[in-house]
């Protein structure tokens, strides 16, 4: 499977990065996207990006000269139809990678974490995504998922913006073919209570959020 990792110009933490790193393959066999500013964070990480794209109305002069000077790809596409991390999801895409990991989605205005939330809705259809924060790991739901985490780990099933059909094993709150609706019922904070955790549904979108850590 060919992977890659968007880091988007959102709240970004070296504790997110490690997290990443820690539930997935060794970073020299995934390729690093960058939104414009978010260059900024893996420079000062340490961390060489295979190409950034975007508008570049945000990353540093500093860092462009750096990424510059190491012959690092800069895609510069001005149009304001799409956001950066739009025009990331379409490099990825053009690019063939067949999962797509981002970071740095959320975070710093909620209008703007609420619209990447749709993007990436939208693209969820078309490749693989894994979505990372320090906190949480995510994934849309359109069939059946199977995690494995520890006892008392915080799971959450976010209907986008309904699912119906939802069958769950190894869940303290269990759901037998019943339903969710934002607006009406959520199945935010359930808690697994065994190490593998299956979620089916019927119809619709879930959002699955996995904490990082059991309680």
């Amino acid at each position: 499977m060919k992977k890659c990792l968007i880091a988007a110009n959102g709240l970004l933490t070296k504790a997110e990065l490690e997290r990443f790193t820690k539930l997935n393959k060794p970073r020299k066999v995934i390729d690093i996207i960058a939104c414009d500013g978010a260059s900024d964070f893996l420079v000062k990480e340490k961390i060489t990006p295979d190409v950034v794209i975007g508008d570049m109305d945000s990353a540093s002069a500093v860092t462009m000269r750096s990424i510059t000077a190491a012959g690092i790809p800069v895609i510069k596409q001005m149009g304001q139809d799409k956001n950066d991390l739009e025009k990331a999801l379409d490099y990825a895409l053009s690019e063939k990678y067949t999962e797509v990991n981002v970071i740095g989605f959320t975070g710093k205005r909620f209008d703007h974490s609420l619209n990447n939330l749709s993007i990436l809705l939208r693209y969820s259809k078309k490749t693989v995504l894994r979505m990372y924060d320090d906190k949480f790991r995510y994934y849309f739901v359109r069939n059946k998922i199977e995690l494995t985490c520890a006892i008392g780990t915080v799971v959450s099933l976010i209907p986008m913006p309904k699912a119906a059909g939802i069958k769950t094993i190894g869940l303290k709150y269990p759901l037998n073919n019943e339903a969710l609706k934002m607006g009406k019922r959520e199945g935010a904070l359930n808690e697994s209570v065994s190490e593998t955790v299956s979620i089916k549904l019927k119809k619709g979108v879930l959002l699955v959020c996995v904490a990082v850590k059991a309680k």
